[in-house]
């Protein structure tokens, strides 16, 4: 081009030469311009990655982490990138990302945000045009299943120990909802699985409500009362209470029977506190906390909020050892979009039963 422009310059009247100096400022200017505004053109995800087409090729990428909270995010700042109206990509779902986002974070970056609880080694690459983000691979295993080691499916005999499985709630009682989260319907599908679960490792297992139908705390009781239940699990999500917003609410807990006391609510009714009961209660509910986040520690950062006592009538109005499982906070931003995730419940429900085996193990 030089050589052309070269040229026309010696060939070229002034007036001419004046008017080809103009054309080629604008050609530059033009071409100048159009890389400095390198719009984005499309967005495509695919299997493990999230790949980001622009107008141009992209100069510069600056990449960075922040973790807060047992959450990495993964920043990527595109140097002159402009991000058009109207484009996003929330609208991508992947099982090993939390949340995507996508904005116009300065005049001169286009900021890509990936969040995930899990670490990712090879996070991005740059070819031309295209930008390639890598999302974490950990949760490759989900293709498998989680309960791949049981082996062969144990025989249920008259001496199998009685599990009553509780799924907290049901039917008008919704127990705590939040942004479209409802707790009835977590401890249902939890339920669901650790009935399954229990009895491919040779247990009796019972429901209280197999279904979406309303139970009072009475029938409850009654119903494993009637059963014989060698154990009771009543399984439940926490909900953070709308004073002390700014306290952190997140984690498991475990709950077990406290004793006597001196609330009247259900003065008509016996209920069940002998040190025995108790004792085995604390038991089953060590085993099954540790089991638990054993289970869900191996890919995600979850909190442990230790092992408390409450008179909750369904471990007050019960014969047999009994606990209540607070899986963990809905109203937390991962903690809810995590605890309806079918992935994460399976490995919560795998830690439930290897805690029950490890409580059976040592009768």
């Amino acid at each position: 081009m030089l050589v052309f422009f070269q040229t026309l310059w010696e060939s070229y009247t002034l007036k001419k030469k004046i008017i080809l100096v103009i054309l080629f400022l604008f050609m530059f200017s033009t071409e100048l311009c159009g890389k400095a505004n390198n719009y984005l053109v499309e967005t495509t995800l695919k299997k493990n990655q999230l790949k980001l087409k622009f107008k141009y090729k992209i100069e510069y990428v600056k990449f960075f982490t922040l973790k807060d909270k047992g959450i990495i995010k993964y920043v990527y700042d595109v140097k002159n990138a402009i991000l058009p109206k109207g484009k996003s990509i929330s609208k991508y779902k992947h099982r090993a990302v939390n949340a995507l986002r996508l904005g116009q974070f300065s005049k001169k970056y286009m900021r890509v945000v990936v969040e995930s609880s899990l670490e990712n080694y090879k996070t991005y690459s740059v070819h031309g045009k295209v930008l390639t983000i890598n999302f974490p691979k950990g949760r490759s295993k989900r293709g498998k299943k989680v309960f791949r080691a049981e082996g062969k499916v144990k025989r249920i005999t008259k001496y199998s120990p009685r599990i009553i499985v509780d799924a907290g709630h049901g039917g008008k009682d919704v127990g705590a909802s939040y942004k479209g989260i409802i707790e009835k319907e977590i401890t249902l599908s939890l339920s669901l699985k650790l009935r399954k679960q229990l009895a491919r490792r040779g247990y009796k297992v019972y429901m209280t409500r197999d279904k979406d139908r309303h139970l009072t705390l009475r029938e409850r009781t009654d119903y494993a009362n009637a059963k014989k239940g060698t154990l009771f699990i009543s399984l439940h999500t926490n909900a953070a209470p709308r004073r002390r917003a700014n306290y952190v609410y997140n984690g498991i807990e475990v709950f077990y029977l406290q004793g006597r006391t001196r609330r009247t609510r259900y003065s008509n009714r016996k209920i069940y506190t002998s040190a025995w009961k108790k004792r085995k209660s604390r038991e089953i509910c060590k085993e099954i906390k540790a089991g638990m986040l054993s289970c869900v520690r191996k890919e995600y950062k979850v909190r442990d909020k230790g092992i408390k006592r409450r008179n909750f009538w369904v471990l007050r109005g019960t014969k047999m050892p009994s606990l209540l499982v607070e899986n963990g906070y809905i109203t937390d931003k991962y903690e809810g979009k995590m605890l309806m995730d079918d992935y994460y419940q399976d490995l919560l429900v795998q830690g439930i039963v290897n805690g029950v085996d490890q409580y059976f193990k040592r009768l």
